[in-house]
């Protein structure tokens, strides 16, 4: 999906900063983390650099079409008045199964207690309304993909 003006705006500001290092203009997009209701406080977590990472699912950029995460994409992050807040890097990519999360995600992901139990707990009730649109009928065998941000502009 193409930037709204403002997020077009706030990526070209940081490319006027950016030092030219001859690499193609990377891939970027422009969201909002977690639903409307915490979107603020992951922003903060952010830039407080609490949280690192974020994670979803395989099977959901499948069934939409979306590419998958790469590292070097860039994220700009909006917060929940729409307006870029800033700007993250992926530094890192793990894929693997859900019943497989490990404390190092858990931890990286910043929220609640930081232990897998909350980790599970959270992603499972998240994400349960949608697996079976996404063709998955068991959540411990969905794919998992985190991403690990560097914040790079704000």
């Amino acid at each position: 999906m193409p930037l709204k003006a403002n997020e077009k705006q706030y990526w070209e500001r940081y490319l006027e900063m950016r030092p030219a290092d001859g690499c193609d203009v990377p891939h970027v997009t422009a969201d909002y983390a977690g639903s409307s209701k915490d979107t603020d406080e992951l922003l903060r977590a952010y830039l407080e650099g609490r949280k690192t990472a974020g994670s979803s699912f395989l099977e959901d950029y499948l069934t939409a079409n979306d590419p998958i995460p790469q590292v070097g994409n860039y994220w700009i992050l909006l917060a929940s008045d729409g307006e870029p807040s800033c700007l993250l890097r992926t530094v890192k990519i793990k894929i693997y199964k859900f019943k497989d999360v490990t404390e190092e995600i858990a931890v990286a992901e910043g929220e609640g207690d930081c232990s897998v139990e909350y980790w599970r707990r959270v992603h499972a009730k998240s994400y349960t309304p949608h697996l079976k649109a996404w063709g998955i009928y068991d959540i411990e065998e969905a794919t998992v993909i985190t991403e690990f941000f560097r914040v790079v502009f704000h």
